[in-house]
């Protein structure tokens, strides 16, 4: 059926004459004041509508629509003539008498249909749509496949037909992304000093939307996630004995034969499946490639916009291919004259840590308490047995003699100065031999000199070893 039988011939005439703003705003006023009473009637939407002309700031140019509306006119008869033109253009169902005796004024199906449209085309934010849409076709193929799921009851109309109006959904969105971008570039293009550039970064709002929704598919990590278990869905659905049921109830529907429905079922399920492996990452690098076009266009025309639209790069590269040429004396002379025309100051930076303050401990934090416990007898045994045996003084009496018995002694003595006393062990060795002098068992005795004698390790007193009697 063709779209002009179901409407008015004059259903899109309010679009294309003088007051179109002003047409268009009053029927968003009847379609709100409709949402908050249960029926609209025509005295509520003329009252609706006078309070909106005497408050709006539309100027109300001369018209001929069968009554003339005009800002010469009061706003009730304004508000009077427009409800009647919409009527007859089918914005306003036609008249039926109400419970209350007055006319009803309802805004026709149609009319909040094509109202909706456009504000969802023009007004609404795009931050997210993507991502949106992404999610949504996820949690229906999820609910899906859970037991007892109310979508399979009808599984066309609940499950493969908002799907595909998703996924047709998402193509616009990557179309929008693409759009965007050229239009950024053609912005960027027309910037003709330093004052448009900020301007274009801080008051921008599509720039900011774009830049917003694509980072956070690019970043989140949760996509890539989201279209492998999209894939693995569609799959397990093709697979299982929904795909029966979804032909039947696209017979059922549409009244085709078997190998009709299931061409069609198969051509939709198959460009879901060609969006989902292949369109999509194809659109994403396309998107990631222009992105990169646009920063190297913003950088190359932010610097000519600095440089006064001079191209500095083209002139330092003539220069430096005409320097190739010169002799050495006037090439450097040239970078002489050339140094003067620049004058470099030298910045040095310090970093936060050199001013920093150093975080005071907290008075009021309480000291830790030290555990006290006593040792068992068996305890008390164990650590005892573990230092005197498994681990031995290394400066016992027995290794204090067998450290002596390897020295030679000529005449029954040796005195410090003539050991060689070279290490803190040697020391050690020469002290634990004083403190042993004259104990039982202990084959060496120590004579005391004057003064001191000075090693390696440490200064000691000048004594000599005697040894009391003849190892075997």
């Amino acid at each position: 059926m063709s779209l002009f039988q179901n409407v008015s011939d004059k259903f899109f005439n309010p679009f294309c004459c003088r007051n179109r703003e002003l047409y268009f705003e009053c029927v968003n006023q009847l379609i709100e004041k409709s949402k908050e009473i249960p029926v609209l009637y025509e005295n509520d939407a003329r009252n609706c509508l006078i309070i909106y002309l005497l408050n709006g700031m539309y100027s109300i140019e001369t018209e001929d629509i069968g009554e003339e509306i005009s800002g010469q006119r009061p706003a009730p008869e304004n508000a009077s003539i427009i409800l009647r033109y919409f009527r007859r253009c089918g914005w306003i169902t036609p008249k039926e008498i109400g419970r209350n005796g007055d006319n009803i004024a309802s805004v026709s199906p149609y009319c909040r249909k094509l109202v909706d449209a456009i504000h969802k085309i023009f007004d609404r934010d795009a931050s997210g749509a993507i991502t949106n849409h992404i999610f949504s076709i996820y949690e229906i193929l999820k609910a899906s496949l859970e037991k007892d799921s109310a979508r399979a009851i009808r599984p066309y109309s609940n499950i493969l037909v908002p799907l595909v109006e998703n996924e047709c959904d998402l193509k616009n969105e990557l179309l929008v992304l693409k759009d965007s971008i050229r239009t950024i570039m053609h912005a960027v293009m027309r910037m003709a000093d330093a004052n448009s550039f900020g301007q274009f970064l801080m008051k921008d709002e599509m720039l900011d939307r774009f830049f917003n929704d694509y980072f956070f598919i690019k970043r989140s990590g949760l996509i890539p996630g989201y279209i492998s278990g999209i894939d693995r869905m569609l799959v397990k659905i093709q697979r299982s004995e929904m795909y029966d049921r979804i032909v039947d109830e696209y017979r059922e529907i549409k009244n085709v034969d078997l190998f009709a429905a299931k061409e069609i079922i198969d051509r939709q399920f198959g460009e879901l499946d060609s969006f989902i492996n292949l369109e999509y990452e194809k659109e994403m690098a396309y998107i990631d490639k222009k992105i990169n076009t646009y920063y190297n266009l913003y950088s190359t025309r932010m610097l000519m916009v600095l440089s006064n639209n001079t191209n500095l790069q083209h002139y330092l590269n003539q220069m430096l291919m005409q320097m190739r040429d010169l002799d050495p004396g006037e090439r450097e002379l040239l970078l002489t004259r050339l140094s003067e025309c620049f004058r470099l100051k030298s910045f040095g930076y310090i970093s936060r840590k050199s001013f920093e303050r150093r975080k005071k401990r907290n008075p009021n934090t309480a000291n830790a308490a030290i555990d006290t416990g006593e040792l068992s007898e068996e305890e008390k045994k164990k650590l005892t047995d573990e230092i005197l045996k498994e681990y031995p003084d290394r400066y016992s009496m027995d290794q204090v003699k067998a450290y002596f018995d390897g020295r030679s002694f000529p005449q029954g003595k040796l005195a410090v100065d003539e050991m060689g006393i070279h290490s803190r062990d040697d020391a050690m060795m020469v002290a634990a031999g004083i403190i042993y002098s004259g104990t039982a068992g202990f084959p060496y005795e120590v004579e005391f000199g004057e003064g001191m004698v000075e090693t390696e390790v440490a200064e000691i007193s000048n004594v000599r070893i005697v040894r009391k009697e003849r190892n075997g």
